[in-house]
């Protein structure tokens, strides 16, 4: 059962993420949702400081005290399309963009035993909320 109060306590803290079930990420408002399977082309070809998620990121957390930034099956990539959000976690920034501080990041699994499919880079910056 995902803690609500958990996840927002991750607010203005630095190089983690949050790890909740697929079926969780209703009970998260105000949020912009991506998949872990994007296509490098897709979360790679764009110009720098303009992400493919950042219009919508900003209008969520410009309206909201607390934002999320959900990236979807995380647990049905490899390990290397896994690793391309290590920096987004660790750095809070992606291709020269930069995430408002008011912006929660949440990887998603299916079951808890698809916890083990995450990295262990990307895991490291993780809080487990299952």
């Amino acid at each position: 059962m995902i803690d609500i109060d958990l996840i927002e306590a991750q607010k203005g803290i630095k190089s983690i993420g949050v790890i909740v079930f697929n079926s969780d990420i209703q009970k998260l408002n105000n949020s912009c949702n991506i998949d872990a399977g994007l296509s490098d082309l897709d979360l790679f070809g764009v110009s720098l400081g303009h992400p493919i998620f950042k219009e919508e990121l900003e209008k969520v957390s410009k309206e909201n005290e607390i934002s999320y930034l959900i990236i979807s099956n995380i647990d049905k990539v490899n390990e290397d399309k896994q690793n391309r959000f290590v920096g987004l976690v660790k750095d809070r920034e992606f291709m020269g963009y930069n995430l408002p501080d008011n912006v929660i990041i949440v990887f998603t699994v299916e079951t808890e035993s698809d916890i083990k499919k995450v990295s262990k880079e990307l895991y490291h910056f993780c809080e487990v909320n299952i």
